[in-house]
């Protein structure tokens, strides 16, 4: 889980440099499609049973879902808002997730998830609020990634449950890619008449579509695939809060982002907040050996 957080954190920067050329509903439909084609020869290759009547109809709705409404909400946002405030909102996940996982998968609700996940939440406000002292952030466009994580909250029930009957990962995302091109091609029409198209784009903005596509999007959902069959909603939502320092390194290394002494403060308390399960829960160990 943590590879594909750390793959996962270059999306946003990258994205908002590819849309300053690319419209937002072409770009997405370009980077799922690629991504698809790529899970589908990957299937092919290893000959792994992908069978529609076998894998089910989750896959295919988590893909509606997430990457499909997901993306187009935040490639769409991300034409209005710093790529910081978008990537600081993922950070809200862990104190809706655990609740989630308790009140409708029934899995165990940790309190040390949840006091780390008060302290993600109190890194990103103050990450949201030193992005306002600099021009970083839109309230429509924030309102239109926060859309985004809600959706993403709801598919990621989903693949819990679809990964507790033994689904193979590989299968799942190629089915659930191929569901978010579906519904992106159904959106195209609306989001991708600014006249920006692909072809047109400099060398830089096409290797960063083809980043997304063929590494990113096919990186993150095989190895998150994986991980929730092994690991509760709650422990990996948390791990999703990574994505904020990792986003805002890479904005302000490669897009020249603005990153104040509150940024570096609010991202410090984040990267606690991760840490803090593992430790706690390493310090009881040693106690119990002891």
């Amino acid at each position: 889980m943590l590879d594909a957080v750390l793959l996962w954190s270059s999306a946003t920067p990258t994205m908002k440099f590819a849309l300053a050329e690319i419209a937002a509903g072409e770009f997405v439909l370009l980077r799922l499609a690629l991504a698809a084609f790529a899970l589908w020869l990957l299937v092919l290759a290893t000959r792994t049973p992908a069978r529609l009547r076998g894998v089910g109809w989750r896959p295919l709705v988590m893909g509606l879902l997430e990457p499909g409404l997901v993306t187009i909400l935040v490639a769409t946002g991300l034409t209005m808002t710093s790529p910081v405030s978008a990537s600081v909102f993922w950070s809200l996940l862990p104190l809706l997730m655990p609740l989630l996982g308790r009140f409708v998968l029934g899995e165990p609700l940790e309190l040390i998830i949840l006091l780390a996940a008060v302290f993600a939440f109190v890194g990103t406000i103050i990450l949201m609020w030193g992005q306002a002292h600099h021009g970083g952030g839109s309230a429509l466009g924030d309102l239109f990634v926060a859309s985004g994580v809600l959706t993403s909250a709801i598919s990621g029930l989903l693949a819990r449950r679809n990964a507790q009957t033994g689904a193979n990962p590989l299968a799942t995302s190629s089915w659930q890619l191929t569901a978010g091109c579906a519904v992106t091609a159904a959106l195209w029409l609306g989001l991708s008449g600014s006249g920006r198209h692909a072809h047109d784009a400099s060398v830089q903005s096409l290797a960063a579509l083809i980043y997304l596509g063929l590494v990113v999007s096919v990186g993150v959902y095989i190895l998150s695939n994986y991980a929730t069959g092994h690991i509760p909603v709650g422990r990996m939502s948390l791990l999703t809060c990574l994505g904020a320092p990792v986003g805002t390194a890479i904005s302000m290394i490669f897009l020249g982002t603005q990153v104040s002494v509150l940024d570096v403060a609010g991202i410090a308390i984040v990267v606690f907040a991760v840490a803090l399960p593992s430790v706690v829960g390493r310090r009881a160990n040693l106690s119990r050996e002891v």
